[in-house]
């Protein structure tokens, strides 16, 4: 196991760094199908069928190893949601799988064929992040899935953009990676000097009990329209949203409003890269500055604006992935506890996934919807995920209940977020100009 990927999965026994993920089909989906498509497109990954063997001690990185006399069938489950089967079902439903813990006797990964809703079937994917991280996972995922029914599929791989690359790229590489390993000395620094993130309500000490939400959705039209009057980018315009829901969360619970920082992974994969038995984690991290603080919504886009600007220009990222890979080659103890130290620099951790732009198909069905929660591991207890799927953007939220109680909540200010922001910019445009 390459070492960044052991350390994924060494963080933290007691509350497993595992990815969870949904589609909502339309119509009943046979499992003989399902089965078969299993078989042909997913089965056949090696890391889909290997098992994690621990080193002696946790010395070393653990390694993989074939799961011994491997069958689909400890993998493909099947459970029918309480009747009347609505959203209501299926949210108690998939908190309590969220809370089964993964087998590390088999490869760790499994699928749910949920059945019961009116509208359709619907599949819950269970892994651990061991196996890859979110965009090469969406890719695996994607890769099941077909542009229209009955094919073509819809993900395919592709060379990485660094083959064949003519000697003077590789000089101009080479000399920039010396630039960038200057930078990224300074930025090791800046990271180790992070203060502490301060204690709200968001932070407290995780129990392990699951709690998973989502938002109802916005058109990504509507996301970009606000982002092009702002000369913002999409991802400033929602990492702007969630520090407003945030805000609102707090003081709906009467505290006052504090910054506070996001631990956000930044995808170091080359572009087209797909997942493969080495780099099944190829991603750095890094800490935004979300402005909870402040109550003026342009000035918080600003704010997020300015941060991006500056986390785009270090190296913050690349440099959490050496220290991963550092790490995973550590005893497992001295891994814990410096995780532990770099998730108090921190509150929550925030993905943010652009998925496909329109709808795809699942043997023969089409993807009503779809969505994910990444982990929040190292003693943090909120996580958000952002992911569109064909024209709607959505949050995930992601909590332990002994800290944050009601996800929910949180989910829908992140909806309520565009919806004030554009009733302010119709009012501001109706205005009269001053001085009338």
């Amino acid at each position: 196991m390459s070492p960044v990927d052991a350390a994924w999965f060494r963080m933290d026994p007691a509350h497993p760094a595992d990815i969870i993920s949904v589609m909502a089909l339309d119509g009943a989906v046979d499992e003989a199908e399902l089965r078969a498509m299993l078989e042909q497109r997913l089965v056949p990954r090696p890391r889909f069928r290997r098992r994690i063997v621990e080193s002696p001690g946790a010395m070393t990185p653990p390694r993989w190893e074939d799961e011994p006399g491997f069958s689909l069938d400890a993998h493909l489950r099947r459970v029918s949601l309480a009747a009347p089967g609505g959203e209501a079902e299926f949210l108690a439903l998939l908190n309590q799988l969220a809370n089964d813990p993964l087998e590390f006797g088999r490869s760790p990964w499994r699928i749910w064929l949920v059945d019961g809703s009116p509208a359709g079937s619907i599949l819950v994917i269970h892994l651990h992040h061991c196996m890859g991280d979110g965009f090469a996972l969406l890719g695996v995922l994607l890769s099941l899935t077909d542009l229209a029914p009955g094919g073509p599929p819809a993900a395919a791989r592709f060379a990485s953009p660094l083959e064949h690359e003519p000697a003077r790229h590789r000089l101009g590489r080479a000399l920039a990676t010396a630039r960038r390993i200057e930078r990224g000395l300074l930025d090791f620094g800046h990271l180790v000097s992070l203060p502490f993130d301060p204690a709200t309500r968001l932070r407290g000490k995780p129990l392990g009990e699951r709690r998973l939400a989502w938002s109802t959705g916005i058109e990504v039209s509507r996301v970009k329209a606000l982002a092009r009057e702002r000369a913002a980018t999409i991802n400033d315009v929602l990492m702007a949203a969630l520090a407003g829901a945030l805000r609102q969360y707090l003081l709906d619970h009467g505290d006052e409003p504090r910054g506070l920082r996001a631990i956000v992974p930044v995808n170091l994969r080359p572009a087209g890269e797909p997942l493969d038995e080495e780099h099944g984690n190829w991603f750095g991290l890094v800490w935004a500055d979300l402005p909870v603080a402040e109550p003026d919504r342009e000035a918080r886009l600003a704010d997020v604006v300015a941060t991006m600007a500056r986390i785009k220009s270090s190296e913050e990222a690349a440099v959490s992935l050496a220290v991963m890979g550092a790490l995973g080659r550590s005893p497992g103890v001295v891994e814990r506890v410096a995780d532990e130290l770099f998730a108090r620099k921190g509150t929550l951790v925030v993905t943010n996934v652009p998925g496909p732009r329109q709808p795809l198909y699942l043997v023969g069905h089409r993807i009503r919807d779809m969505m994910f929660w990444a982990p929040h591991p190292s003693g943090l207890a909120c996580g958000a995920s952002i992911l569109s799927y064909a024209g709607t953007v959505r949050v995930g939220i992601r909590s332990d209940a002994a800290v944050v109680q009601d996800p929910e909540l949180l989910a829908r200010h992140f909806d309520d977020e565009f919806v004030a922001w554009e009733r302010e910019s119709s009012e501001r445009k109706a205005a009269p100009p001053r001085g009338e």
